[in-house]
């Protein structure tokens, strides 16, 4: 069980790995290159694969170690 300092932390994380998925994505969106733009969208959905993983501990109700 998470104690509410934890639990802040850990939507914190939630946080900063969607504003990195959001700023990733928005770069990829800019960039003309193709390389360019295919390793930022492999980012930002690395990124968003953190974030589910990390939901999907929490909504579960799982201690996250």
């Amino acid at each position: 069980m998470l104690t509410v300092k934890e639990l802040m932390h850990v939507e914190d994380i939630l946080g900063m790995e969607q504003c990195a998925v959001n700023t990733f994505n928005y770069f990829a969106n800019q960039v003309q290159n193709q390389q360019s733009k295919k390793l930022l969208q492999q980012i930002a959905q690395q990124n968003q694969q953190h974030f589910q993983t990390i939901s999907k501990h929490l909504n579960a109700g799982q201690t996250l170690q």
